[in-house]
């Protein structure tokens, strides 16, 4: 599994420098070499998670820091260097968590519902980048042809400029990256 991510991340790399953004490129590579420092034993984290025995108060304090998040992002100008070091300070931050070792537990076998759960957004992913390749090479065969075939990111976009909308989204974002992080916990 490990090697389909890491696979996955080294493609998006590729197809960034192809498209001409190597920040980008540099950020999926990098992704790349921290999932094969792992894999080579190279990368711990010696943060131990403890046992969930107050989860009412870490549930508290995941709420707040996401209401919190949800509405900093939610006034900050679209794109602005505001909006990404939350974005970076997030990630930054929940990184060692997401990363920690569990003491060695084997992960317990998916349910079929979470299975068929992962299928389905697996199936929503790979349309979505579908489309962004289709609409990249699209966009560069055709002269002038960037507005006619509009990237994901472009249509979203003005409803990611209405802050009200930014807040929800925002925080439905951090709610389900809280709810992955639970499950990965609990297997």
């Amino acid at each position: 599994m490990r090697a389909g991510w890491t696979g996955v991340l080294l493609i998006t790399a590729v197809f960034h420098v192809v498209r001409g953004a190597p920040v980008d490129a540099a950020i999926y590579a990098l992704g790349a070499v921290v999932l094969i420092f792992d894999a080579f034993g190279w990368l711990r984290i010696p943060l131990r998670m403890p046992p969930d025995r107050d989860t009412v108060s870490r549930r508290v304090i995941a709420g707040t820091l996401i209401a919190v998040a949800s509405l900093t992002l939610g006034v900050t100008r679209l794109y602005s260097p505001a909006d990404t070091a939350i974005v970076v300070g997030l990630g930054v931050l929940l990184l060692p968590v997401a990363w920690a070792d569990r003491g060695g537990a084997a992960p317990q076998p998916l349910s079929a519902v979470i299975r068929r759960t992962a299928v389905a957004w697996s199936i929503v992913i790979v349309f979505g980048c579908l489309w962004e390749i289709g609409i990249f090479f699209l966009g560069r065969d055709l002269t002038g042809s960037e507005n006619a075939f509009p990237a994901l990111s472009d249509l979203l976009d003005p409803l990611l400029a209405w802050p009200h909308a930014r807040v929800v989204l925002v925080a439905c974002w951090l709610l389900g990256g809280y709810a992955l992080l639970r499950r990965g916990r609990q297997s």
